[in-house]
């Protein structure tokens, strides 16, 4: 009894991710538009000029990454190659896939992966087993970066090696934290840039109250991975800090349905504005990658050498 209770999936997080994948296909095929338009009128006069104009952050303790630039991503440079862009996650996943894939694809520059399977997590390996997962997909499509965010289906307890372990008991942590830390090394072995994408407020508040936990185990876990951990609950709240499945809009100021109706998932355009900040950052970053490049082969020309290398620092 104790295993069943510890290991019991959050159903409805898990059987909601199919739905949410369908209105999530549905908004992307039509251009972004997820329903519900914009919000009705505030009853509190003044509201939407007291909001806080959130944005999605990164934790400031987090470096670029422990080597700036890998041989990987210095070659396809240097061959005027694609970026490939991979996005592995559950049905959460997928939402920031096809808002980071709307962004990026304008550029030219960067092809972006759905590498995401719904009902997955770190504590179902029992299911699928998330480093042998990603290693094939890898072996088939090789990426420079690498955008990871799972967590929604994680909030029970684990079953493994003959005991059980509670939610965010400490064996808990010790084995989530194992498995997290060898898919970051499988990425970064085969030469990606590792970026971790946070979860937002939720509307249920014990529900919320445990991902927040997960939320702040995995800003640490990246901490001392150097792994950039990108926070979103900032840009999924009010000006009081709740929930809120209206947001403004940080270009127009327009209060836009945000959140999906199960109080867990996103719109289109919900997000849009929590991958917006990372869009911008993977473009800065192979901008700069670029630019370090050129600098450095202008060094070498003038020295006598030639061809990309490890990046110094």
């Amino acid at each position: 009894m104790e295993r069943l209770l510890l290991v019991l999936d959050r159903t409805l997080v898990l059987f909601i991710g199919i739905a949410v994948g369908a209105v999530i296909g549905l908004a992307f095929l039509s251009g972004g538009s997820s329903g519900g338009g914009a919000a009705p009128t505030p009853v509190t006069p003044g509201a939407v000029a007291n909001e806080v104009e959130a944005t999605a952050a990164v934790d400031p303790d987090a470096c670029e990454c422990a080597e700036r630039f890998s041989p990987e991503l210095a070659r396809a440079i240097a061959a005027g190659q694609t970026i490939h862009v991979g996005v592995f996650g559950d049905s959460f996943g997928d939402g920031v896939w096809a808002a980071l894939y709307r962004q990026l694809r304008e550029d030219g520059d960067f092809e972006v992966h759905q590498f995401g399977r719904q009902s997955t997590g770190f504590t179902r390996y029992q299911s699928l087993n998330l480093l042998d997962d990603i290693r094939d997909k890898i072996d088939a499509q090789p990426v420079q970066i690498a955008v990871l965010s799972f967590g929604a289906n994680d909030t029970q307890g684990i079953w493994a090696d003959g005991h059980a372990a509670e939610y965010m008991s400490d064996d808990w942590q010790a084995l989530v934290g194992e498995r997290v830390e060898a898919v970051v090394q499988l990425l970064r072995d085969r030469g990606a840039m590792v970026y971790w994408v946070g979860l937002p407020k939720m509307r249920e508040a014990r529900f919320d109250a445990q991902i927040q936990q997960m939320n702040a185990f995995y800003a640490r876990r990246m901490r001392a991975l150097n792994v950039p951990f990108i926070d979103t609950v900032p840009m999924s709240v009010d000006a009081t800090g709740g929930y809120s499945p209206y947001l403004r809009n940080p270009q127009t100021g327009e209060r836009v349905n945000a959140r999906a109706n199960d109080g867990i998932h996103m719109t289109m355009t919900g997000y849009g504005f929590l991958t917006h900040g990372l869009a911008t950052r993977i473009r800065e970053y192979i901008a700069d990658a670029r630019a370090e490049m050129t600098e450095r082969n202008e060094r070498r020309a003038s020295s006598g050498q030639a061809g990309p290398g490890r990046s110094e620092g």
